[in-house]
C-alpha cells in the first residue's frame, strides 16, 4: 500500500493538459489501484484549492480521486501526527504531520514530491 501525498495528487491536477507524465501515472503503472490511497486530510488539503470552486475542475479532482482509498483520521494517527510535531527538530505543518502518521500507522509507503517537508520522519518509507 501506498500512502500519496497531497503534492502527488495536485501536481497531477497541474499537467492535466501537458504532456508529461505526472508523479500520480507513474506510480499507477507501476502498483495496483487498490494499493493507492490518500488521507481524508488530503481531500481537506485539495478542497482548500480555489480551483474546486471551478466546476469542470472539481469534476476532473474528483474522477482522479475517487479510484484511490481514502483512509479516515482516526485516534491512532491523530496521536501519532502529535508525536511526530512535537518530536521532530524542525516545525511541521499539521496537515503534513497528519498525513505522515497515516502512512506509518497504516504500515504503508508514501508519495510525495516534497520530501523535505517530511525529512527527518524516521518511520516514514518513502517511495522512491
Amino acid at each position: 500500500m501506498v500512502v500519496l501525498d497531497t503534492s502527488i495528487i495536485i501536481d497531477h491536477l497541474r499537467l492535466k493538459n501537458v504532456h508529461n507524465q505526472s508523479m500520480l501515472e507513474k506510480i499507477a503503472h507501476t502498483l495496483p489501484k487498490e494499493a493507492l490511497c490518500i488521507s481524508v486530510i488530503t481531500v481537506q488539503e485539495l478542497y482548500e484549492g480555489l480551483s474546486t470552486r471551478d466546476i469542470e475542475k472539481e469534476k476532473y479532482l474528483l474522477s482522479t480521486i475517487s479510484p484511490l482509498r481514502i483512509i479516515s483520521y482516526t485516534y491512532e494517527i491523530a496521536q501519532k501526527a502529535g508525536e511526530i510535531a512535537r518530536d521532530l527538530s524542525r516545525p511541521i505543518e499539521t496537515a503534513d504531520a497528519a498525513i505522515a502518521a497515516t502512512a506509518i500507522i497504516n504500515g504503508a509507503d508514501f508519495a510525495t514530491i516534497n520530501t523535505k517537508d517530511f525529512r527527518g520522519i524516521s518511520e516514514l518509507a518513502l517511495l522512491n
